[in-house]
């Protein structure tokens, strides 16, 4: 009897026991998003967590929100005062896709004895707007993808910087990927910044660990109200040595107010804007007709120096100038764009004279007075002395107009004529005389008229002109070299040299450039079937030359010469 009685308090306790265990290890299953409300098309995470409850949670589709990725997955277990709980979550990725708020159902999983609800909400949705740049600590939460800039107001063609940073409270996110949106309506600049690193920062009150990405500067092209949108990124957070979930965030959209410029715009408006100056330069105060000197324009200052163009100069009729070199000493950091840009010209004088250089006239936009500013700077002179040791008489020079009005075309006029002529007294204009002296100037002008056209179309073909200077130069060397052909050390000599100078001209090389072997390809490519031929008659006139010995008579080689020429004239492949 004793027995029984023990075993039958053994048999409740252990029930006891287990239904204790039962109503301290109750089931349940809840469903959380990160954030409510939120914004439309930015990320939200829902978190399915079961309590108690073996199972796994598939990503369900809901109405205004589209999946993503996920899951990522949480375990965690915990005993307190003997009491063992053990959570599980699942957590999917979606973004909102709908306007309006949406309803999050009540989800349904199995138990261990029953069916177990989550309860339904709604999340709140909320039209996107634009935010002040700067970070704040009430909606950055412990990730968040910033976009500053450093004007939010500014005229077309004016310089912004931008500045794309992450904003992280965790010591252990990992970011995988960001996105830098594009910046249409702008065209931008890159800053050179270093790797980018985590920084410690104090954003109102609270720590943060902060990241510039990259940094830009932005010019406007249009006006109006732009935005720069698309920031976001996508990295893992890890809540424990084993466990971590993905994390997403995405910067508010910035908009940029541009205006078109204060009306009335100058006519002279260069499009520059910042602070700007000019300053001329130029290798000598003096010079000689002939030689030529150098004439530095440099714009020098901050803003959109890469818009600069070739200023428009209006130079003295007695100068040649050249189309200029640009030179830029430009700088991209974080104030902007700031350095140089300088057209450099060449000038040659062609008249002795005072000559005043001209500088650039215009206006530029003053960004910190908001208004107009006129380049200013002051002219430079140059002395031109006559070139006495230039014996080349008269020089003809191309200039940028097609008429020039020289200070010197005219010299004098001698208004009286003593010389021999025949007297007007003895002038007879019906005469047969008379009507032959006027028709040798017509005559004249139309053959020179016929003439030049003729010269023109044909140098309008580089190779015509390049076959005439070089035949017509080795017909003046052939000619030279039958002078000396009783005279074996002129001859040979004479003779090379011609035909060295014509094979340069027809390729048009200088004397650096000819080798044999430089030589001998280019024959390959343009007389292929007679470079055999050219190389043998080389070979012949180096061996007379420098070794003589058996060669071919002055009076053969000569006439293989001309032949060859007549032939390479025929077979020139250009």
């Amino acid at each position: 009897m004793g027995k029984f009685t023990f075993t039958s308090c053994v048999q409740w306790l252990m029930l006891c026991l287990l239904s204790m265990g039962t109503a301290w290890s109750q089931e349940a299953f809840e469903v959380s998003v990160n954030r409510n409300p939120v914004r439309v098309g930015e990320q939200v995470q829902l978190t399915f967590t079961l309590k108690n409850v073996s199972g796994r949670v598939d990503g369900p589709q809901i109405e205004g929100l589209k999946l993503l990725f996920g899951p990522s997955t949480s375990n965690s277990t915990s005993i307190y005062n003997g009491k063992r709980t053990s959570e599980v979550g699942y957590t999917y990725t979606y973004q909102v896709v709908s306007k309006t708020n949406v309803q999050i159902p009540a989800f349904e999983i199995q138990g261990t004895q029953s069916k177990l609800k989550s309860k339904p909400f709604v999340l709140r949705i909320t039209a996107r707007g634009a935010k002040p740049s700067g970070p704040n600590a009430g909606n950055l939460g412990n990730v968040a993808c910033v976009i500053e800039t450093s004007k939010r107001s500014v005229h077309i063609g004016e310089p912004l910087v931008v500045s794309f940073k992450i904003f992280n409270r965790a010591n252990n996110l990992d970011v995988r990927k960001y996105n830098i949106p594009e910046t249409p309506g702008f065209w931008k600049e890159d800053v050179e910044i270093p790797e980018p690193r985590w920084e410690p920062q104090v954003v109102a009150g609270q720590r943060y660990n902060v990241a510039t990405v990259r940094k830009l500067v932005l010019f406007p092209q249009q006006t109006g109200t732009l935005t720069i949108d698309g920031f976001d990124l996508v990295g893992y957070m890890r809540t424990s040595f084993f466990n971590g979930q993905n994390v997403t965030a995405e910067a508010d959209p910035v908009k940029i107010e541009v205006k078109p410029l204060p009306e009335p715009i100058p006519s002279d408006f260069i499009g520059a804007f910042g602070q700007l100056r000019v300053t001329p330069k130029q290798t000598g105060q003096a010079c000689r007709t002939n030689e030529a000197i150098t004439y530095d324009l440099t714009f020098s200052g901050q803003g959109n120096l890469k818009f600069i163009q070739e200023p428009a100069l209006t130079w003295p009729g007695e100068f040649e100038v050249f189309d200029p070199e640009v030179i830029d000493q430009i700088r991209v950091n974080a104030g902007g764009e700031s350095g140089s840009r300088t057209f450099r010209y060449v000038v040659i004088p062609r008249a002795p004279g005072q000559y005043v250089l001209p500088v650039p006239t215009g206006a530029w936009f003053n960004t910190k007075v908001r208004d107009y500013a006129n380049l200013d700077a002051a002219p430079l002179k140059l002395t031109v002395a006559t070139n006495t040791s230039d014996d080349s008489g008269q020089v003809n020079y191309n200039s940028k107009t097609d008429v020039q009005v020289l200070n010197q075309d005219i010299n004098f006029i001698h208004s009286e004529w003593n010389g021999p002529c025949l007297p007007r007294n003895r002038w007879d204009n019906r005469g047969q005389l008379a009507g032959g002296l006027l028709a040798i100037g017509p005559l004249a002008l139309g053959l020179s008229f016929v003439a030049r056209r003729r010269r023109e179309e044909d140098e309008k073909n580089p190779l015509n002109v390049r076959k005439r200077r070089a035949k017509s130069a080795v017909r003046q060397e052939l000619k030279e070299a039958k002078r000396h052909m009783n005279n074996a050390a002129l001859f040979y000599p004479a003779l090379g040299s011609g035909l060295e100078a014509y094979l340069m001209a027809k390729l048009q090389w200088n004397a650096s450039q000819l080798t044999r072997s430089a030589l001998s390809d280019a024959l390959e490519t343009h007389v292929p079937e007679l470079k055999g031929k050219w190389n043998a008659l080389l070979d012949d006139l180096d061996m007379a030359r420098y070794a003589p010995g058996q060669v071919p008579a002055p009076d053969a080689m000569i006439a293989e010469a001309e032949r060859l020429v007549d032939a390479t004239e025929k077979t020139w492949n250009a």
